[in-house]
């Protein structure tokens, strides 16, 4: 069996050596300056050796790091060109959907069924990616999005408005001191997804309350494993109301405070210009905006 490093930190190490520095490699994988730093970390700590001098402010690559950009260089140009050459076996009927595994297992997949019985000519092909989606990889059609959108590179189309919204376990509650109104949060621990400063900062800021460190607390690589954790009484998470609704109508989470966070439009129906006029984006198309 195959002893491989994790393809995540693979890809952060090569964009950060090639691009010399963490926020040019940031800016093309589209993830935070934070994910590529513990991504490198992670790669180092995995191969037990250092890849970068870090004596000076920008990270150099060390002669281990230089070998090594060499060969997964080599490794991850393999990929794209056998990647490139299997598009072309691509079923016609075939409509490619990328959107985070979020999206995917708290939404999406619950609805797909619906899809597949109007459109059974179309095969859906569904893949999960938690950073921005290159279009230009030429294997996905159409994709859902959570942000602030719209963004310059695709063609933007509003799905849903979404707020941010406190959830826990009932036996957290029932267990624990009394959760009223914000300033109680102090006796809970606050769970967190990759963002925290971003999302818990913003919904105290809004509600007045600057006696709590929001800064400590578990993080969580996504925001379904951020609800099963809440679920399981680890804490109180701040989470988008559009992916905790179907857990708070089942009973698994509670609201404990009303006061939220408005979004705006929050979720997108993204795809590269022009694809719009694609039959199949098309079908897709007129199809979710009747689910939100």
């Amino acid at each position: 069996m195959r002893r491989l490093p994790p393809l995540n930190a693979l890809r952060a190490f090569e964009a950060t050596a090639r691009l010399n520095g963490v926020q040019k490699a940031s800016e093309e994988l589209r993830v935070t300056h934070g994910a590529i730093s513990r991504h490198v970390k992670q790669l180092e700590e995995w191969l037990g050796i250092t890849l970068f001098d870090r004596s000076r402010r920008s990270l150099v690559l060390n002669a281990a790091g230089q070998t090594y950009l060499h060969s997964i260089s080599s490794a991850l140009n393999l990929i794209q060109e056998g990647t490139a050459n299997l598009q072309q076996y691509k079923p016609s009927n075939t409509l490619g959907i990328v959107t985070t595994h979020s999206i995917a297992a708290k939404w999406l997949l619950a609805k797909l069924p619906d899809f597949y019985r109007g459109h059974p000519e179309i095969e859906v092909w569904l893949s999960m990616e938690q950073s921005l989606t290159d279009f230009a990889e030429g294997t996905v059609d159409v994709g859902l999005r959570m942000g602030t959108g719209p963004w310059s590179d695709v063609d933007c189309i509003p799905l849903m408005k979404d707020r941010l919204i406190t959830v826990c376990s009932s036996r957290l509650l029932e267990q624990g001191q009394p959760l009223n109104k914000p300033e109680d949060l102090a006796a809970y621990t606050l769970l967190h997804d990759q963002a925290p400063s971003t999302q818990w900062s913003r919904w105290f800021v809004e509600h007045n309350v600057t006696s709590i460190d929001y800064s400590n607390g578990p993080r969580f690589s996504s925001s379904d494993i951020l609800l099963k954790a809440a679920m399981s009484g680890q804490g109180v998470a701040l989470v988008n109301e559009v992916l905790a609704a179907e857990d708070l109508v089942q009973g698994n989470l509670v609201q404990p405070l009303l006061q939220s966070v408005d979004l705006g439009d929050f979720f997108w129906l993204v795809f590269p210009p022009g694809r719009q006029l694609n039959s199949k984006v098309k079908c897709f198309s007129e199809w979710i905006k009747t689910m939100v």
